[in-house]
């Protein structure tokens, strides 16, 4: 009975979910455009071919969907949603979007899936392994997530990589067995993905970097100490080392960091006086019109500014990253002070949505799967502890591996929300969104681990 229920739960659970996501949030064509969308069809018209497409304005992620969506590049954005005016219209057909609309729903929903069954077949236990395909399709498939395909920016895409990277992730830590062919085939297919994900947007490098970590030091303790499973995960790890210097080489030669360099230099810079004089000293022009620009909307103006703009694009950035780390404790207490701001919403701000555009009666178990507090930073420590502890205890593979992913989310997603708000100032909620929902998943996936047991049942 317990095989069948092994088998047979997950699949029903895909099965559900797949069909109330095709036919619960309305016409998989419609769309709504927000004021990032027309540099992401203009990226979209460079070749592809070359170096300078990683180094446009743009990452190169969401143009590339674009391009194999709508290969004639004609288009027409018609539904503009900005939610600083209090505009979010209703979703519509935009001409030229409707193939893109419907890749990201079939890539999320396919994404959400694979990560459901990679992950619940890393659980041990028929009821553990149902409870995280159950867990994980719930999460992925409320308006919390789901809503983001109907829009045209890059945030559907990069939640969907990311699923799909982490359930591949989790094949490939090594866990005190020998390489397998699984292993070997989890960790090649991890590479594209990552690839895929770190160019859909520049901050999702910064999670990789504890990817990349977490797989050479445990690689390397294996070795050590159970000379087994090792090569896979240990060139994963060098692979996506390389991934991500190449991610940071391009982002610099690209200047997409220079509108976030001069919000936070008006906001967090010019209205300190101390901070000045440490800019000065490393040659910033800093006259009376320069100074008189303090808040993030300023920008606009600091791009007239011939002379502070040469000094910015030569030595803003490398100058801005010694600020932070010449400033640790400051850099520690604003992640801090603005925990709550991170967790406060969970649903996307561009359009509302009629019960016909999307279940809205989701939103509340959704509230609950996505939770409004910081308090799960907490609770997911707490969990993170139990897990390990749980692996050690048992030595069992499949909870070496899951606490090894536990911990990738919990240090990963946090970096990644500290890094991405430290690194911009404006829409500060949709920055951090990425580390922020590996938060909340890691609390789910945590419970489900403790679930985990040994039995004989199958491999789902």
């Amino acid at each position: 009975m317990k095989k069948i229920l092994t088998w047979v739960l997950p699949f029903l659970f895909c099965a559900a979910f797949v069909y109330g996501r095709i036919i619960g949030y309305g016409r998989l064509d419609d769309s709504v455009a927000v004021q990032d969308s027309e540099s992401y069809f203009a990226a979209a018209q460079m070749p592809p071919a070359s170096i300078r497409f990683f180094e446009q304005p743009r990452s190169v992620g969401y143009p590339l969907l674009i391009m194999l969506s709508n290969p004639s590049g004609e288009y027409e954005l018609t539904l503009m949603s900005e939610p600083y005016f209090r505009t979010e219209p209703r979703l519509a057909v935009q001409p030229g979007t409707e193939a893109l609309v419907r890749n990201q729903t079939i890539l999320s929903v396919f994404c959400w899936v694979a990560a459901a069954v990679l992950i619940g077949s890393s659980v041990k236990g028929w009821f553990a392994r149902a409870l995280t395909v159950f867990l994980v399709l719930a999460f992925g498939f409320v308006p919390q997530v789901a809503d983001w395909d109907s829009i045209l920016s890059s945030e559907s895409m990069s939640i969907s990589l990311f699923m799909l990277m982490i359930g591949l992730l989790i094949k490939v830590f090594p866990n005190g067995e020998d390489d397998s062919a699984a292993s070997w085939f989890s960790a090649a297919a991890m590479i594209p993905v990552t690839a895929l994900w770190i160019f859909t947007r520049d901050t999702n490098a910064y999670f990789v970097v504890a990817e990349a970590l977490v797989l050479i030091i445990s690689s390397v303790i294996f070795w050590i100490f159970r000379k087994g499973q090792r090569v896979s995960a240990l060139i994963c790890g060098f692979l996506l080392a390389g991934l991500f210097a190449f991610q940071q080489i391009t982002f610099r030669e690209s200047e997409r960091w220079v509108i976030p360099l001069l919000n936070n230099l008006t906001a967090n810079v010019f209205p300190y006086e101390e901070r000045v004089e440490f800019f000065t000293e490393q040659d910033m022009p800093a006259d009376e019109d320069v100074l008189s620009l303090k808040g993030s909307a300023e920008y606009t103006e600091l791009y007239k500014n011939d002379k502070f703009m040469h000094w910015a694009r030569l030595r803003g950035l490398r100058t801005y990253q010694k600020f932070l780390l010449s400033m640790p404790l400051w850099c520690v207490l604003q992640v801090y002070e603005n925990l709550d701001t991170f967790f406060e919403a969970n649903l996307q701000p561009f359009f509302f949505g009629s019960n016909q555009e999307k279940p809205r009666w989701a939103e509340k178990p959704g509230n609950l799967l996505h939770p409004l507090s910081a308090s799960v930073i907490i609770i997911d420590l707490l969990l993170l502890i139990l897990v390990g502890v749980k692996s050690f205890q048992t030595g069992d593979p499949s909870d070496i591996r899951y606490f090894l992913l536990m911990l990738t989310l919990f240090f990963g997603g946090g970096l990644l929300m500290s890094l991405a708000y430290l690194g911009e100032v404006r829409s500060v909620w949709r920055h951090v969104l990425g580390g922020v929902m590996a938060l909340r998943l890691m609390l789910w996936l945590s419970i489900c681990g403790m679930f985990s047991k040994p039995d004989p049942d199958p491999i789902l």
